[in-house]
């Protein structure tokens, strides 16, 4: 999997925030996240998720804290489509990516983009 995509959602998220456009920066982040959930499936278990609904599978099965972190924010996630958002939706989300990271024990490959956060 190619890195710099989670460093581009990351850099978006970052500067959609600094815009105070809390939708897109949250969108941004929960796609970050949902790269760390497939990076962390991939490298841990070997397997490929296809789609959301596999990662959530994987995560519940496999990576039941992980799992339960991504349930935690995906309903902000969901909200960023038709309401607007906060700065704090924001610092949940990279609390998460954060979390997940830590959990997964990915911290060092992302290392550079989560200073950012």
């Amino acid at each position: 999997m190619e890195q710099k995509i989670f460093t581009d959602f990351v850099e978006e998220g970052l500067s959609a925030e600094s815009k105070q456009r809390y939708g897109p920066a949250v969108s941004n982040y929960y796609k970050a996240l949902t790269f760390l959930c497939s990076y962390l499936i991939q490298n841990k278990l070997r397997k490929i998720p296809t789609n959301h609904n596999e990662i959530f599978l994987f995560l519940k099965v496999s990576f039941p804290k992980v799992h339960e972190v991504v349930d935690g924010v995906f309903s902000i996630y969901r909200e960023s489509y038709d309401h607007l958002l906060s700065k704090e939706d924001c610092v949940r989300l990279k609390h998460a990516l954060k979390t997940v990271a830590k959990l997964g024990n990915i911290e060092k490959e992302f290392a550079e983009d989560l200073k950012k956060i």
